[in-house]
């Protein structure tokens, strides 16, 4: 049997094409979605706020309650959004060097309202430290230490606490998210990072969600040559740990 390494390589490049086309799609159809979700959550604001006059508490408690449906909607298609492009982004990282206690400032920065929502407290401990310059993806980075965040938040009881800490390990930096919510059960704590997986008890907690942001973490970690894992104890929270290279 002769292969036809032209043909062979005209039918790669056109499933690229038709794959890409795909991602384009999804991408525009994602965006479209998020926009209009966000423009109705401004509104159900300004109507919670009185900006439109008073409501009745049931009214209000109503509202409130599409309020948070409508929340969780664009926390859904902004996951699809991070998943789509982790997936089609993977030859186009762009390596920089970073001073990861700013980097980590400006993600926390990020989440004040939502943390003060939530009566969460986030500690950065080691801010003041002399911490080498990391090399990383900026952006995409940026997506794990947001999803770690995020969960932490979510997942966390009220007035509880996020602790965000730093080690160096042989030409790695450790960063790790520790935080006081709901915890993992031990059979879970590898299945948390494959794609689509949430835990029991995360459903009940949150029923909304897609599992696919720790998936998306991995990825990313691993084509920054680093690994991310997590221990738990079930009911007394995580500490979700990843590695990113020092830069040389």
């Amino acid at each position: 049997m002769v292969i036809n390494t032209k043909e062979l390589a005209a039918e790669n490049k056109k499933l690229k094409e038709l794959n890409a086309m795909r991602t384009d799609l999804i991408s525009l159809n994602a965006h479209q979605i998020r926009t209009d979700l966000s423009a109705a959550k401004w509104i159900i604001k300004m109507l919670l706020d009185g900006d439109y006059g008073n409501l009745t508490p049931e009214q209000a408690a109503a509202l409130k309650k599409v309020y948070d449906s409508n929340e969780h909607a664009i926390s859904l298609v902004s996951q699809m959004l991070l998943a789509n492009k982790a997936e089609s982004m993977d030859g186009e990282y762009i390596f920089e060097k970073a001073n990861i206690i700013k980097f980590i400032e400006e993600v926390i920065s990020g989440f004040e309202g939502e943390a003060k929502k939530k009566q969460v407290e986030i500690i950065f401990k080691d801010k003041d430290r002399q911490i080498p310059p990391v090399k990383i993806d900026r952006d995409r980075m940026k997506i794990v230490l947001q999803n770690l965040i995020e969960n932490g938040i979510r997942y966390n009881k009220e007035k509880g606490k996020i602790y965000i800490g730093l080690e160096e390990k042989s030409g790695f930096l450790e960063i790790s998210v520790k935080d006081t919510g709901i915890g993992i059960t031990p059979e879970n704590q590898n299945k948390v990072f494959e794609k689509f997986f949430r835990a029991e008890n995360a459903k009940k907690f949150l029923p909304f969600g897609t599992g696919l942001g720790l998936f998306t973490a991995k990825r990313i970690v691993e084509k920054h040559g680093g690994k991310i894992w997590v221990e738990s104890t079930l009911g007394k929270g995580s500490i979700f740990y990843f590695t990113a290279p020092i830069a040389k």
